[in-house]
């Protein structure tokens, strides 16, 4: 073991310090997965009572994780590595990105590296009840422990401009409030217009499914929403798919990759986006390249390019009218008598309904990124010090009523409904946003380049989409930064015009 024995690095051949570099990330990285392992049955299967136990235990091992990473045996493997010459261009990437990711762990101290996970941990569960019980009071005092540690992170990684731009950093890199907000405020000023003309066009009346009152057996949906995974590709013996409160996807390896869904006894439509949703991440953890796992090439490049994957799954292509012109069929063979006389129409007027509504994660493609921009407001106020956390339910109430006209009647669906801050995710909401923008441009291109999406998807051939996408997108893991990915997967710079064009055409 090489972290135990810092002299030994005096000893090594010049020419063994990249092939060391990458053990040693083996060794990081299966501590890693560990830690992903314990949070994914935390959400799972964990019982009720193990939760004390299971804060210590994460805490436990985020302490061992970062002193690894900021050992000077660790930052001095990284330093002979970077010194080697003629290095593969893979290899100066991955050489960038450890010293990228031991600098940061470097500035942590372990005290607070542990603070976080423990606190993290509780809060999480708190939250989880508290939601459960519209108990806001229950959950405030974890949200300040939270926000507290998480400003004292922001000044240990420092920053240029504001303390938020640190936490950004670490989901986006490079990104800075100066360059997102104004992204996050042009697509808020192109979407309220065009969000206004649709609903006008369509108007505000929701349509109650005409299967509401029929049941949809959770054993008949778990077949049901793995059969959808399985077309799409993803490799069920190298994954696999379970339900939490707030689905999400942990990827411990390529060949293990966890996929939650939520189901709705009543709506099977539920489960179904979210299954798609993650199977799209899923897809992107599937597609790193197994030969490199435990160096930084064999991880997603941003949060922004991996949601951009799974908001490419879950919109243009299961609510797109081929999709379900297909999968109607599909579900019929499942459901039965539950979805007798159900059509295509029917289908579409539930998946391509527009209406504000309070639940992010339930919103429509038309209005999802104004609830992004409310959770973007909201931090950036907090961490400059303009809001405290005594004023979040009424700022996110009144943010709302503002951006969609609609006022929370409870905090269970107003500031309660996400898990992200109970667990300290301060600048991941930004990465939503951007992700659909990638989607956007990312499907004209398939489209450019390789003929008609929906004639793809019309026949259920999915994998010339999956191929492009592993391709120009997944393989590469962290060796090209995000920005300069998407210029050479799509031809040019992000632009949101695209995906503004793309709900034009779609909804008028």
């Amino acid at each position: 073991m090489v972290f135990g024995v810092p002299a030994i690095l005096f000893s090594i051949d010049m020419r063994d310090s990249v092939a060391l570099l990458r053990q040693t990330g083996k060794e990081l990285q299966a501590l890693r997965a560990v830690e992903g392992l314990l949070g994914w049955d935390q959400e799972t299967y964990m019982p009720r009572r193990g939760g004390t136990a299971r804060a210590e235990s994460q805490a436990a091992l985020s302490t061992v994780l970062h002193e690894k990473l900021t050992s000077d045996a660790f930052w001095g493997l990284i330093q002979d590595a970077a010194a080697q010459p003629k290095l593969s261009d893979r290899d100066k990437a991955m050489v960038r990105e450890f010293r990228s990711d031991a600098e940061k762990a470097r500035k942590i101290p372990s005290d607070l590296a542990a603070d976080l996970a423990r606190t993290g941990s509780l809060s999480q569960q708190a939250w989880s009840k508290a939601r459960s019980r519209n108990a806001a009071s229950e959950f405030l005092p974890w949200l300040e422990k939270m926000i507290v540690l998480k400003r004292r992170e922001a000044e240990c990684l420092g920053y240029e401009e504001k303390p938020y731009d640190a936490l950004l950093d670490q989901f986006e890199p490079g990104s800075k409030v100066s360059a997102v907000k104004p992204v996050l405020e042009g697509l808020r000023d192109g979407l309220t217009p065009l969000a206004r003309r649709i609903l006008e066009k369509r108007g505000r009346r929701s349509t109650p499914p005409v299967w509401l009152d029929r049941e949809f057996p959770m054993r008949i949906q778990r077949r049901f929403n793995k059969a959808l995974l399985h077309d799409m590709g993803f490799d069920l013996e190298a994954g696999r798919l379970d339900e939490s409160a707030h689905p999400f996807t942990q990827g411990l390896f390529s060949g293990d990759v966890r996929l939650t869904t939520r189901y709705s006894e009543h709506d099977w439509l539920t489960a179904v986006f979210s299954t798609l949703h993650e199977g799209g991440h899923g897809l992107y953890e599937q597609g790193l390249p197994e030969e490199d796992w435990g160096t930084p090439l064999a991880e997603a490049v941003s949060l922004s390019v991996h949601e951009s994957q799974s908001r490419f799954w879950e919109n243009r292509v299961g609510r797109s009218r081929p999709y379900w012109e297909r999968y109607l069929l599909v579900a019929k063979e499942h459901f039965g008598v539950a979805l007798e006389g159900v059509t295509v129409e029917d289908v579409l007027t539930q998946v391509t309904a527009v209406k504000p509504s309070f639940i992010r994660v339930e919103s429509d493609e038309v209005t999802y990124n104004l609830h992004i921009v409310l959770r973007f407001e909201l931090e950036e106020a907090i961490f400059s010090g303009a809001l405290e956390v005594g004023g979040i339910a009424e700022a996110w109430n009144a943010g709302m009523e503002k951006l969609l006209g609609i006022r929370p009647g409870s905090d269970a669906e107003g500031f309660l409904q996400d898990v992200h801050w109970s667990c300290g995710l301060y600048g991941y909401f930004p990465t939503y946003a951007m992700g659909n923008l990638y989607a956007a441009q990312i499907a004209a291109t398939i489209e450019r380049e390789t003929g008609s999406l929906d004639a793809k998807i019309r026949k259920g051939e999915f994998a010339p989409i999956r191929e492009w996408l592993r391709d120009r997108i997944h393989r590469h893991g962290r060796e090209i930064p995000g920005p300069e990915l998407l210029r050479r997967a799509t031809g040019g710079d992000l632009k949101p015009e695209y995906f503004l064009k793309y709900l034009e055409g779609k909804y008028l």
